[in-house]
């Protein structure tokens, strides 16, 4: 049985990844921040495991690793996520900035390391990171966004150097956008469409294509 470990299961594209993994018969390991909160992940049909986790609690994840200990995790899903407020030039929030850098990029980082050797053991061997195309600096045509933009922009970072360091174990690891999904105000994409086709995406490519950044309906983006 395939098993998935995914983050920030709490609400939005987590549930969604969540609940489709599990109908496809996978074992999914739903980690929330309030698992008490998360009625969503526990009404989900099939084998999933509800477990707490604050990506931003670095001993956090080591426990939860060492919980797992022994268990091989074909994909790990680095979901969880801050996307907003946007505060614009000149109202810059950097305790605001501080948490976006430690959840969106510190947390995926020490998640790649904490859980390298459950991927490892794996038949799969996918890491997969929820980026954002506004991580993109070639797309940056609008500027603003400070803090968002610069974590998904680490994140992206963080993601090419684990897909070099990791080739030798053969750990395919991918940035994946999942659109402007309507989990926010004004999303234009269905949450089920979102997450069927960054599935999609990470059950086709292969371990050539690690490293690379992709948008949920499968056109690359640049960096």
């Amino acid at each position: 049985m395939t098993t998935v470990l995914v983050t920030g299961c709490d609400t939005g594209l987590g549930v969604e990844f969540a609940r489709q993994y599990a109908t496809a018969g996978c074992r999914v390991i739903a980690t929330c921040l309030e698992p008490g909160r998360a009625q969503a992940t526990h009404e989900i049909a099939g084998n999933v495991h509800v477990m707490k986790l604050d990506v931003s609690d670095l001993a956090a994840i080591d426990a939860l690793a060492r919980e797992l200990c022994g268990e091989p995790i074909d994909i790990l899903v680095s979901n969880a996520g801050i996307a907003r407020p946007h505060p614009p030039f000149g109202q810059t929030d950097y305790a605001l900035w501080q948490r976006m850098l430690e959840v969106n990029v510190m947390g995926p980082m020490k998640l790649a390391e904490a859980f390298v050797e459950h991927v490892a053991a794996s038949r799969m061997k996918v890491m997969a990171f929820l980026s954002a195309r506004m991580g993109s600096i070639a797309l940056n045509l609008t500027g603003g966004s400070y803090a968002y933009r610069s974590s998904k922009a680490g994140l992206n970072a963080v993601a090419k150097s684990l897909a070099i360091d990791l080739a030798p174990r053969e750990i395919l690891v991918l940035a994946l956008h999942p659109g402007w999904a309507k989990t926010e105000p004004g999303g234009r994409v269905d949450v089920d469409r979102s997450v069927a086709g960054m599935r999609g995406i990470i059950e086709r490519v292969g371990r050539h294509e690690t490293g690379s950044f992709f948008a949920y309906n499968d056109i690359p983006l640049p960096w």
